[in-house]
Parts: C-alpha cells; structure tokens; sequence
C-alpha cells in the first residue's frame, strides 16, 4: 500500500486509536492471550511492506539447525488459496501441501530448508499447537500483531525513516507506512537493522542517528537492544534448479527482472550495485499467482526487453516457487538466490540462547 500523505492525516488518527483500542483489549485482559511451554521467537516489523522479515526467518532457522535445535515457524502464509484454514506445511521432511496451499513463502523455507517443520494459521495459536511435538523452538514470522501469543523474544524491524527522523502520528497507514505508533516499538525485546551489503558513509554516525531518533521518540527507558542483519544476493539458479554460479557474474550485462515482492527496488539496486544494468522490470503484487495472464505478461516483457538487448531474465526465489513451468522467453530465464546474515553473531547467540533456557530476556 503506497502512503497517501497528509491528505489523509484525519483517518492516520483514526486508524491509530483503533489500533490502540485493539492493542489494549490484549493488554487488559479483555482478549486472551496464551503464553507456550515451547520457546516462541517472534519476528515482525511496524510498517507494512518487505523489510526482510521471512530471510530473516530463514537465516534464525539455519542458524538454530546447526546448533543442534529443531525450529518451526507459523507463518499466516499470505496469498495461499485457502487462508482461512489452519494447515501443516512440513512435519520436518519436506513438503506436504500444493505452494499453493502452503503460501509462497512457506514453501519457500521448506524447499530451502526442509528440516524445518511449518504450519500456517491465521490464529497463530492454532499454528503453535500444530507444532507441538515437533520442534523445541517456534518462530512467528510476522507475529509483532499476533498479540494472542506472548512470545519469549520479540524481535522488531526498525523503519529505515528512522535513521533521518523520528516518526510520529503522520507517519500512520494511510497517510504513512506504520501499521502502530512508534510508541508500538517498546513491546519488543530487541530490535533489528538491515546494513547496506556496501556501507554508505560513516556506519556508527547513521546508527547513532538512529539512536538519537529513538531516545527521542520514546525516551531513554523506552530502548532496546539492537541487533543487525545484511542481506546479499548470492548466486544463480537455472529454472530447474542447477547452480550456475555466483552472482558477480552478472556484472556488465543487460538484465530484465520480474518481481512480484514487496519491495521490488531492493532487488533492482543489488543488482546495479553488482554492475548489471536493469533494462527492464515487471512489478507484480506481492504473493501473485501465476495466472495466465501473468504468464503473458511475462512473456511481453522478456520479448520487448530482448529486442532492447537483455540478455537474461531475472526472478526471485519467491516468485520462481509458484511458477508451475518456465515462462515463454527468448532469453534465459534465471533464478537469484539471497541470504539473510547475522552480523555481530556473539549477540545473536545471547539472544538465540535465551528461549532454550526457558527464561525471557
């Protein structure tokens, strides 16, 4: 949803107080709430859009495997075909449901993934109980709303605004991008920051920034921890799957990219800062289904950008993961591949290490 700025600043209020109203029904009692013998991480932002939430997801349960614990993560599994319906994904063992079913981004950790067991809910308590018996940690991605659930650790997306300014009532949906007043922020247990793969400027000066922008928001008892994460491209795929190579290799060359995420730009700027040269792109909605009349309009875009001098054609994992064949093409079609890193990995491990001692942080 794009913000329609202070046109729109009487129903950013309105919006504000019912979400306040909605938080407090949790917070009184009036709604319950459910806290699980199992571990719960929770991992979410207050804006809306892509702010790297699912990578993120990934990167905890890579991380989690190799330290010899079982994660599962309930995911609302947005744009799945039955979204009311509360349903095991993977017990662990790979897929269980159509992609469709399962949602693209659940299908996405499973096939990268498929130790991981995954349910997706809408009541994420249902979800976690699904779980139960599978796992000994459960990650709620994009759970920072789902206050059914008291989770051990909350861990929250800061607004990139916020490295130039604090943000306030105007920045509310629909006249900004939050989905809470930033006041929202102190309900987490720690907070996170995407580093640019190629640091701009002086790194401490903006995250004191940043800092400065916080405290001013909500105050010194108001902060929390910081934890920071990058995310790079990493390599190609062919349609079918084979390792082509790493992502370098793009450099100098003349790309057409389909992206149907929630942040497409993203995309389009790590490759330009690869050296590729982005032609064209096709934005779709985020979780689209490949339809036909995706699939044509797809097949336009790589014909005209061809006779522009593409030389490829670019998707993300996300998208690849629903398309049931390859789309008609004059030019390669290629798949990128990314991954979420932790950075500063000692604090990462204080934290990871808290839910399998039993104790919140």
């Amino acid at each position: 949803m794009m913000p329609l700025g202070p046109v729109v600043w009487p129903l950013a209020l309105l919006y504000g107080a019912g979400s306040a109203l909605f938080r407090r029904s949790y917070e009184s009692g009036l709604r319950p709430r459910e806290r699980f013998s199992l571990p719960v991480i929770s991992v979410g932002n207050i804006e809306v859009g892509g702010t790297g939430k699912s990578p993120l997801v990934a990167a905890l349960c890579r991380h989690l495997l190799r330290a010899g614990v079982r994660p599962g993560v309930v995911s609302r599994g947005y744009g799945r075909s039955h979204p009311g319906e509360n349903c095991l994904v993977s017990r662990g063992e790979g897929l269980l449901v159509p992609v469709e079913k399962a949602g693209d981004e659940p299908a996405l950790l499973v096939r990268t993934l498929p130790a991981v067991s995954v349910a997706v809910a809408s009541d994420r308590r249902e979800g976690i109980r699904l779980l139960e018996g599978l796992c000994d940690l459960v990650i709620l991605d994009d759970g920072f709303q789902s206050l059914e659930v008291l989770p051990t650790c909350s861990l929250v997306f800061l607004p990139e605004t916020l490295f130039g300014r604090p943000m306030g009532v105007r920045d509310l949906l629909p006249a900004g991008s939050l989905r809470e007043l930033p006041a929202a922020l102190t309900r987490a247990t720690h907070w996170i920051v995407r580093r640019p793969e190629t640091p701009f400027g002086d790194v401490a000066e903006r995250e004191d920034l940043l800092r400065k922008n916080l405290r001013t928001m909500l105050g010194p008892d108001g902060m929390r921890p910081i934890l920071s994460v990058n995310y790079k491209l990493s390599r190609l795929q062919s349609f079918d799957g084979v390792g082509i190579g790493p992502v370098e290799t793009l450099s100098g060359r003349k790309v057409a990219v389909v992206a149907g995420i929630a942040n497409p730009g993203r995309v389009v700027q790590a490759l330009e800062s690869l050296g590729a040269q982005v032609v064209g792109i096709l934005v779709l909605p985020d979780h689209t289904p490949f339809t036909s009349k995706v699939q044509g309009a797809i097949a336009n875009l790589s014909r005209s950008m061809a006779s522009q001098g593409a030389e490829l054609l670019l998707t993300t994992e996300k998208d690849r993961i629903k398309w049931t064949h390859c789309p008609e093409s004059p030019i390669p079609v290629l798949v990128l591949e990314g991954e979420t890193r932790l950075l500063d990995i000692e604090a990462w491990n204080e934290i990871l290490a808290l839910p399998r001692q039993g104790s919140a942080p």
